[in-house]
């Protein structure tokens, strides 16, 4: 069956069942989340809606994820290009991870973004496809290039399992955060994403630029 081309009310029931994908994954995670009850949930008599408008619910999960990955890299291509050059590590890491924070802001409370990624990435089956889909752009190679090049002992193999604890570190911690602003509503006390995104690339910035750890000779 050929899918709909973008435009006019077709457009519009693709975008209600990305969101309606996207919050109701966040709240119940991607094993809870069938197309039968997406297409429910999105106010979808035909049972063949989700297919019909997305494709599989792999193809609408990797959609969220897509255009929320276009609109950070719309901000971080500014970052990236306004930190070239610069030999300081946090400059570089602040490219990476404002812009998420930035977006995550630019949605309003509450959000669902940010506990939908949680879910997606903690998923065996969809944690591959999603990094590619997340990780694998122009503008986000550049940021990770940049960020790698300026690592502590970048070249060793702690880079890789630093860069896995930071990526961590982004991913649930807003997803923690997230939570938090939802259930607070107007009430004070629990950082904004501003303060999050700083504390998150000063905490990325001294995990990367911390040397690597002498091996103790056997015997």
């Amino acid at each position: 069956m050929p899918r709909p081309q973008p435009g006019g009310r077709s457009a519009a029931t693709r975008a209600r069942l990305l969101a309606t994908a996207e919050r109701l994954i966040a709240e119940d995670g991607v094993a809870q989340v069938s197309s039968r009850r997406l297409g429910q949930e999105a106010g979808q008599a035909n049972n063949s809606a989700v297919a019909y408008h997305v494709g599989t619910m792999e193809e609408v999960i990797l959609a969220v994820l897509r255009e929320h990955g276009e609109a950070m890299d719309r901000i971080r291509a500014a970052m990236v290009d306004a930190a070239e050059g610069s030999p300081r590590l946090r400059d570089h890491v602040a490219a990476l991870v404002l812009p998420t924070t930035r977006h995550l802001a630019e949605l309003g409370v509450p959000s669902y973004y940010a506990r939908f990624a949680a879910h997606v990435v903690s998923d065996p089956a969809l944690r591959a496809p999603a990094l590619s889909v997340t990780t694998s752009t122009p503008v986000m190679q550049r940021a990770l290039r940049a960020v790698a090049a300026h690592a502590g002992d970048a070249s060793g193999p702690a880079i890789l399992t630093r860069s896995a604890m930071a990526r961590h570190a982004i991913v649930h911690t807003c997803a923690e955060r997230e939570a938090e602003l939802a259930e607070a509503g107007n009430r004070s006390g629990i950082p904004g994403w501003a303060e999050t995104g700083e504390i998150l690339v000063d905490g990325i910035t001294v995990l990367l630029a911390a040397p690597a750890r002498r091996r103790t000779p056997a015997g």
